[in-house]
């Protein structure tokens, strides 16, 4: 199987759970784009100043995030990269309304559960290519099951 069809291989669990990610950025950039003076007044609340500067910067980073994810560049990286989003995130939720778990009231868990699965899918990328920081990867290494 080339690279390519490798990366859109949507019989893995592990592909899948990344296109999806990368996927849920564009609408969470978009509301950004769209509703522009709205996030500002949101991350102004939550005290990332200058807002307007972190409200670009959110929405670089997402879609980065977005596309990285969705197509399958640098995934190990912008896996990494998009769970510190979103751990941003969930910290501007919890200072503007309060800690609460439950997404539609102003909870954090739609936003842990997208940075788990990030770190997941940067994990298996790194599992499966560890490149230059491979002497780091000795935790992540799959081994074989021995057979009788």
């Amino acid at each position: 199987m080339s690279n390519i069809q490798s990366r859109f291989d949507v019989s893995d669990p592990m592909v899948v759970t990344r296109i999806l990610c990368g996927l849920f950025y564009f609408p969470h950039a978009i509301s950004k784009i769209i509703g522009f003076s709205g996030a500002v007044g949101f991350f102004a609340k939550a005290g990332l100043m200058p807002p307007e500067a972190f409200v670009v910067l959110s929405i670089v980073m997402e879609l980065t995030c977005g596309i990285g994810l969705t197509f399958g560049l640098f995934t190990k990286y912008v896996g990494v990269i998009s769970a510190g989003v979103m751990a941003v995130a969930a910290y501007a939720i919890v200072a503007v309304y309060g800690l609460g778990w439950f997404w539609a009231g102003h909870g954090i868990e739609y936003l842990v559960f997208w940075a788990v699965a990030s770190l997941a899918v940067a994990l298996d990328a790194w599992n499966r290519n560890p490149g230059v920081f491979g002497l780091f990867a000795w935790p992540l290494k799959r081994t074989k099951a021995v057979t009788a």
